[in-house]
């Protein structure tokens, strides 16, 4: 198989020469004499109607849960494939062979096709290679259909074929998928064939030992590619050091530095997929839904749209056909700015960065005047922090000043669900103590000593290990503001409904509490205000159907209305206040399903 011409004589006589790298080396395989039967009975199958969803499954299946979460390994259903192939490569073509006006123009069109690649830059088994191959394929037929026409006669360049799998090209850091994602490359051209009834030889295979390459695309020389495509690793920005290691992603850090915060991983691919097309590139990528959000917008979709580029075609998140439980944005960009725009299959005037085709946030800038008002709450880190009821009455009652660092505990459960949002839960809270002022308090240090600092010793936290009786985040700020004031507000920083309520400063706020350190009743009106919620929508990240709140992006850029006159103010504040004390009647009586709407 791996020598030129047909062999001779032998047992293989009249066999064709296959090539294409995979007969180089030989690998000797010992197989059973049963696992020879199941190898016979594939091969008696008809591969006519394989599928390239098998190969990502075969990929999957390869790779153990840990090492699929670590890397974000999650093949791509041939539908979602498309709806990148699509508008990033077949309906680009099918629009320039439309628009040609007399045969030159097609047999130039002819050359370019010749011509045309396409990178999937991290592609697994090469099911998106596999996708656009075909439709290539298809696109190949369209044109030559069209010059045929135009000639008025049957042609016979109909049985031609120009486009071949030199074309595509790959990268990925596991030497399987590289390996996979060629024979499913090679596989493509026969099926191709078979269903085009062209007449060219499937044999021999094209050598893709240097198209499809194990390498990581993250450090280096992508192909110039005419149109980029692919599913980067999902893989959450706070999730990077624990999974991938320090030492790597100090190393990606290094590389990238104007990417100042800790993104989603996939964010890195679409800046290099944006650096890396040409002028009249195009490029299509899935993603979790957190690119369009937060700093991973920042890091990706802006840089994307501030320097040159067009999202013209986005799917703005839907639930992710795999097994993984996220919801995925599908983004399709190019360089050139395009004549119409498609957002959640509707036609749009325009596409922005947080792929919605009305508010753009990416240019909304921090205002010194709402500085140093939103926070969020206390990260303890550590369970044995959390209380009881009954131990905290325990160790009033056997020392009174234990009162001091027992503190009714805010979450986001609490505030959601509980009338008034009255926390239920309470909490060891020694804030900016000493381990000697700490200590006076025997009960509640000897609690945090033994069930909060066997964990504190293994953080990988310096600080949290120096300081394992404080919280990992104590917030001195925002204590600092709202200690002087009658009341503060709060929101669940995860909620569907940003429903904003005043809380007592007796409740300790924690991290899913966000705090708006005001208690005019004028800001709740505007924190509750429709304006207000479109802007929260806009600016938060999301977690599946959930909104997640992010105070430095949401309350620092919010306008809020300049030069209100002291009448507009005064009925917003009675209003606000009248809805508050009739909401506050209700909850007496019991009526919380009704009125928590009132807000």
């Amino acid at each position: 198989m791996n020598q030129p011409g047909k062999t001779p004589a032998g047992q293989y006589k009249g066999v064709s020469y296959f090539n294409g790298g995979l007969f180089s080396e030989i690998q000797p395989i010992e197989l059973t004499r049963r696992e020879l039967e199941f190898l016979e009975a594939a091969s008696l199958q008809d591969w006519n109607k394989i599928r390239p969803a098998i190969f990502g499954n075969i990929f999957e299946g390869t790779a153990n849960e840990d090492e699929r979460h670590t890397y974000g390994i999650h093949y791509t259903s041939e539908a979602d494939i498309m709806k990148i192939v699509r508008p990033t490569i077949s309906r680009y073509w099918e629009e320039k062979i439309e628009a040609a006006k007399n045969i030159g123009e097609l047999n130039q069109l002819q050359l370019e096709l010749q011509g045309y690649t396409v990178l999937d830059p991290a592609c697994g088994s090469g099911n998106f290679l596999y996708v656009a191959y075909q439709e290539l394929k298809r696109i190949e037929q369209l044109l030559l259909s069209k010059i045929s026409q135009r000639r008025k006669s049957k042609n016979e360049q109909m049985q031609m074929s120009f486009v071949t799998p030199k074309q595509f090209y790959g990268m990925d850091i596991n030497p399987f998928a590289v390996e996979l994602a060629r024979v499913t490359l090679m596989i493509a051209r026969k099926v191709a064939i078979d269903k085009f009834n062209l007449t060219e030889n499937p044999l021999p295979l094209d050598s893709l030992d240097d198209n499809i390459v194990c390498q990581d695309a993250l450090f280096s020389d992508w192909v110039k590619a005419d149109a980029i495509i692919g599913n980067p690793p999902f893989l959450g920005g706070k999730h990077l050091r624990i999974n991938l290691g320090d030492d790597y992603i100090d190393k990606v850090f290094k590389q990238y530095s104007k990417v100042k915060d800790s993104v989603d991983f996939c964010a890195y691919w679409f800046r290099l997929a944006h650096e890396n097309i040409e002028e009249k590139g195009r490029a299509g990528l899935v993603a979790t839904n957190s690119i369009s959000q937060g700093k991973s917008r920042v890091a990706a979709l802006d840089y994307i749209t501030h320097n040159g580029g067009y999202i013209h075609e986005a799917i703005s998140t839907q639930p992710w056909s795999g097994e993984a439980k996220v919801h995925v944005s599908i983004v399709n960009w190019c360089k050139q700015k395009p004549d119409q725009y498609y957002l959640d299959d509707h036609q749009v005037s325009q596409i922005n960065s947080s792929l919605q085709s009305h508010i753009d946030v990416s240019i909304a800038n921090k205002l010194k005047a709402n500085k140093n008002k939103s926070f969020q709450g206390v990260i303890p880190v550590g369970k044995g922090f959390i209380l009881t009821e009954e131990q905290v009455n325990s160790w009033i009652n056997k020392d009174a000043k234990n009162e001091d660092v027992l503190k009714l505990f805010s979450m986001g459960s609490n505030l959601a669900k509980n009338p008034h949002g009255q926390p239920d839960r309470w909490i060891i809270d020694f804030n900016n103590m000493s381990l000697e002022d700490a200590s006076d308090y025997s009960l509640p240090f000897e609690h945090i000593k033994l069930t909060v600092k066997p964990d504190r010793d293994n953080n990988r936290d310096k600080k949290a290990k120096q300081f394992w009786w404080k919280f990992l985040r104590h917030r001195p700020e925002m204590r600092k503001v709202i200690k002087d004031l009658s009341c503060y507000f709060t929101v669940p920083r995860v909620s569907k409904w940003a429903i904003f309520i005043p809380a007592s400063l007796t409740w300790l706020p924690g991290d899913l509490n966000i705090v708006i350190a005001s208690d005019d009743f004028y800001i709740l009106g505007i924190l509750t205000s429709n304006i207000h919620r479109l802007w929260i929508k806009v600016q938060s990240s999301t977690l599946k159907g959930d909104t997640r709140y992010t105070p430095k992006t949401c309350f620092e850029t919010f306008p809020f209305p300049q030069n209100p006159t002291s009448e507009m103010v005064n009925n917003i504040r009675k209003i606000m206040i009248q809805l508050h004390d009739y909401r506050t009647q209700q909850m007496e009586k019991k009526q919380w399903g009704i009125t928590k709407l009132l807000y």
